[in-house]
């Protein structure tokens, strides 16, 4: 059949981007859109999606991520999403990103996508590793059996993309009429039963949707009539009807049910289309990995390697991005001091020098921090290395009442709790992602990092890491045992079997990694740029009014008379007159009344006020502690440029602080609410009884472990 092509006027076009886990296709969509890639959320779900803008050659194309899945059947909400958007979205294209070197696997999503009438490009990936293997795949056959032009690509490297995306760009730009894709073959038998249901299908108000699709989907019990479409009660029984019908019929012809007949006439398609195409002696593509998985994946060894390479992601995190931070730390100084310079004295220098400078500088710089942990889980992903520790830790996640495929939302939660939250909507059990959702928060995300190193560079400078790596074991024990009680007592059922497959091992990119690294990043700035400033303005307002009327000293005086002598030390008296002040002055105002009124819960876990300050702030985002540390303790300038700093502050004898009630508060941060936005996407996945116990364990289970851990260190001498 030939198509008819002609040239279109349309400016803006979708392309989604369709594909099986470990097959690279979000390394192709990066390599497609560079760094331009935008994340959100899909409408009325809370899973991520990607997507990005690009402008060629007179049009622009809006490439779509699509979530990775193995099927189209629906049985995880990355399928239902995937589907829905092929459906209803109409994307003008699809690229079905392919593992070159495993077809077999991959071309099972093909067919569905076919069966959608989706005009289609097949983009076969890691096209040298299958080179590698000895497989040899002729692209003219594929493409006549599967009525998809073919582009190959090696998306990790960019091999290949800027030719993928000439071809879209040439195939948007035109329109073919009577657009026609191959249908699959599944046999005489089912194909009749095929058509009748979908004649049926094409009289009723369910046609906006194509018919043989439906007649498929129905056979296979993976639709329902009413998810797509509205259908009267007589439309429902004359679809239904012939549906019993047919599956009656199949399993009479085939002796087995329409399900399982459907899916061996689609193998064998597949099979058929592998044979015709497919040449060459395949090696054993996982041979190397199999060798290294002997090691890696070991009974023993396993673990304590898996945790070496943790332990080794965090002390990088702290020692390399110490170099950077400091950096930018002096900078903000700088950037505070000229503003003071500039602008004349009064409460606007203030508010811009102390509340908006100094609130998202203390902030900002741990951004180089969080970008070497996000690097660092970057590249054990793209390793392939990251499904071998889901795999160890089924028998960890079974501890909880889970299984492996748990394992990696929990592992996210080390980078944000709010898209780990997210990514249980690709856990099968509805038990399974309630009990994930309520130990997500106690996995350490990296906003809690900017804490963890502020009071690791203030009280344990010579043993950062191990101090930071003990918290997040602390994180996972905590969740250990909840995990060990709940599901012996909330989570009775059976936790679900574990399916995962193994992606061979791959040299990671450093190009992939950055884009990584990048787009995390880029919200954690957002983030400073929004909620922080906000934070950052409220809580110095908060502690800046309202203003002293009478100090308990004439201060004022006193440091005027000071300034005047000549006496030694005068400069010195000067500074603590003005931190005295200055005390009094926050302690006057709203921030401080709310200290002294949350005190008496904060004395047995060693906190002065400002720390149950910054706790409260807190709530709104993790990263707020710091801001709001940096702007209570901007107490006037200091004589060096050493004592100045907020860590210097915090660590000041005058201050009360000890070592002890620092790790308490660390334990403290480690363990309550994450952030307002994870309560928001809790009970958006699981409903909101369950959040509400969820909140309520975040806040009773700190506070019992701060004030055991400062208590007993107490009793044992270590106050």
């Amino acid at each position: 059949m030939s198509n008819a092509v002609i040239s279109v006027e349309r400016k803006l076009f979708t392309v989604a981007l369709v594909g099986n886990p470990n097959c690279g296709k979000t390394s192709v969509f990066n390599g497609l859109v560079g760094g331009r890639a935008h994340v959100g959320n899909y409408p009325g779900v809370t899973v991520e999606k990607r997507s990005a803008k690009v402008k060629r050659e007179g049009i622009e194309i809006e490439f779509v991520d699509l979530p990775g899945c193995y099927s189209l059947s629906a049985a995880t909400l990355d399928e239902r999403i995937t589907r829905k958007f092929i459906l209803f979205n109409k994307p003008d294209l699809v690229i079905n990103v392919l593992d070159a070197g495993n077809l077999e696997r991959n071309l099972f999503l093909t067919t569905q996508v076919m069966e959608m009438g989706a005009r289609l490009v097949v983009n076969l990936n890691m096209w040298d590793e299958a080179e590698k293997q000895g497989i040899h795949i002729d692209e003219s056959k594929i493409s006549a059996k599967t009525g998809a032009p073919v582009a190959k690509t090696v998306g990790h490297k960019g091999i290949g993309v800027r030719d993928l995306l000439n071809l879209v760009t040439r195939l948007l730009k035109e329109q073919v009429s009577g657009h026609h894709v191959p249908r699959i073959t599944y046999g005489r038998e089912i194909d009749q039963e095929i058509a009748e249901i979908a004649s049926r299908v094409a009289q009723t108000s369910c046609n906006t949707l194509p018919p043989r699709w439906y007649a498929v989907n129905l056979l296979e019990d993976s639709v329902n009539l009413n998810d797509f479409a509205h259908p009267t009660p007589e439309e429902h029984s004359l679809i239904m009807s012939q549906v019993v019908v047919a599956k009656n019929r199949i399993s009479q012809y085939l002796k087995t049910d329409s399900e399982s007949a459907v899916n061996e006439k689609r193998f064998q398609y597949i099979e058929e289309l592998i044979r015709s195409s497919v040449t060459g002696e395949q090696s054993d593509r996982m041979k190397f990995s199999n060798k290294l998985d002997s090691l890696l994946t070991h009974r023993f060894l396993g673990y304590p390697i898996f945790l070496f390479f943790m332990w080794l992601i965090f002390q990088a995190t702290y020692v390399i991005g110490q170099y950077p931070a400091d950096w930018i730390g002096q900078g903000v100084s700088l950037l505070q001091g000229w503003m003071t310079a500039i602008l004349p004295a009064g409460w606007v220098t203030s508010l811009v020098a102390d509340g908006m400078i100094g609130g998202m500088g203390s902030v900002l710089v741990f951004l180089p921090n969080i970008m070497i942990l996000y690097l660092g889980i970057a590249f054990m992903e793209d390793t392939g290395y990251m499904s071998r520790a889901a795999f160890m830790m089924d028998r960890f996640t079974r501890v909880l009442g889970l299984n492996g495929k748990s394992f990696i939302p929990l592992l996210m939660g080390f980078g944000c709790n709010v898209p780990a939250i997210m990514a249980t909507r690709t856990l099968e059990s509805n038990r399974d992602r309630i009990l994930s959702v309520l130990l997500i928060p106690f996995m350490s995300c990296s906003a809690r990092l900017s804490v963890y190193v502020l009071f690791c560079g203030a009280f344990f400078p010579n043993n950062a890491g191990n101090v930071i790596f003990s918290l997040y074991l602390l994180g996972i024990l905590v969740a250990v045992g909840l995990g060990y009680i709940l599901k012996d007592s909330l989570f009775k059922q059976i936790a679900t079997p574990f399916f995962m497959e193994f992606p061979p091992y791959r040299k990671p990119t450093f190009k992939t990694g950055l884009l990584h690294m990048w787009e995390r990043a880029r919200v954690y700035l957002k983030k400073i740029g929004g909620v922080i400033l906000i934070a950052s303005i409220v809580i110095w307002f908060l502690g800046n009014y309202p203003k002293v009327e009478s100090y308990s000293q004439n201060y004022p005086a006193q440091i005027e008379q000071l300034q005047k002598s000549d006496l030694p030390g005068a400069h010195q008296q000067v500074v603590q007159l003005e931190r005295k002040m200055a005390v009094e002055d926050i302690e006057h105002s709203f921030i401080g009344r709310f200290g002294s009124m949350i005190g008496p819960t904060l004395d047995p876990l060693g906190f002065n006020w400002q720390m149950g300050i910054a706790l409260v702030t807190g709530f709104v985002a993790k990263e707020v502690v710091v801001s709001t540390l940096g702007v209570l303790y901007q107490l006037g300038e200091d004589v060096d440029e050493n004592s100045s700093s907020l860590i210097n502050a915090i660590a000041s004898p005058s201050n009360g602080i000890t070592p002890l009630a620092a790790f308490a508060f660390l334990v403290f941060v480690l363990l309550y609410t994450p952030c307002v936005s994870v309560i928001a996407v809790m009970r958006r996945e699981i409903g909101a009884k369950w959040t509400w116990f969820g909140v309520v364990l975040q806040f009773v289970i700190p506070w019992i472990a701060a004030c055991c851990i400062f208590q007993g260190g107490r009793l044992f001498g270590l106050g």
